[in-house]
């Protein structure tokens, strides 16, 4: 039997009808993986945030457990004089010279339970500019030598801090401590407990981040430093 170009027209037109409702499925299959890959995309966003939050808000509860043990024991945050205008330094250090302070011996601030880790050099190209001096935590913590405290706090990466300015002018750093036990202004003598040990701040473990600052300048290698003046460490 012959087809007529009406049956002819129509059948083409089915086809043309199914492809197109093919194409249209094959779109929205398309559509369906992008909307469900996105929504897994914003979970997985979601969930990094809620994680990155929980994370701040513990370090915020366990900063702020530190800060009360430690107002509990009386000790005051105290603001630095280092960083403060060089002349206030200075004047400071020139009285401290003629003053009469005790003795003016240099010790280990550990005695002998610790561990040197990081040593004073270039790592990762950053200076680490202080001698790290791995202890339990707790460990008591002494000034190498006669001085004045200028700061005792809170001090970001290297966590509660100490700093003394000494009778010739050096200034010692102490950081990662768990407890402070000197305030702004106290004098101390060589030896002298001022903190205790601990893991605060920028730290990986319990440990002392000391620093050497001659006349309140750039640091300098403690270990070499302190040698120089009879004490190994």
């Amino acid at each position: 039997m012959a087809l007529t170009s009406t049956t002819l027209a129509a059948g083409a037109s089915a086809v043309d009808d199914a492809t197109t409702d093919r194409a249209e499925l094959t779109q929205d299959k398309s559509t369906d993986s992008t909307l469900l890959a996105r929504g897994v995309q914003d979970r997985v966003a979601r969930d990094s945030e809620r994680v990155r939050v929980s994370a701040v808000t513990e370090e915020n509860a366990k900063r702020a457990a530190t800060e009360a043990s430690l107002a509990a024991n009386d000790v005051p945050v105290q603001v630095s004089l280092v960083g403060a205008p060089g002349s206030e330094l200075a004047t400071s250090a020139a009285s401290l010279k003629g003053a009469s302070l005790g003795s003016k011996a240099w010790v280990n601030p550990l005695g002998g339970n610790y561990n040197l880790s990081s040593n004073y050099g270039w790592r990762w190209g950053r200076l680490h500019s202080g001698q790290d001096m791995a202890c339990p935590t707790g460990t008591p913590v002494r000034s190498i030598s006669s001085g004045v405290v200028i700061f005792s706090g809170w001090a970001g990466n290297l966590g509660y801090k100490v700093e003394i300015l000494h009778w010739d002018g050096t200034v010692s750093w102490y950081g990662h401590n768990s407890k402070l036990r000197v305030s702004e202004g106290q004098r101390v003598e060589p030896g002298q407990l001022i903190a205790l040990a601990g893991s605060t701040g920028h730290s990986t473990g319990p440990h002392v981040h000391l620093e050497i600052h001659p006349d309140g300048g750039n640091a300098v290698p403690p270990k070499r430093w302190l040698a120089a003046r009879g004490v190994n460490i």
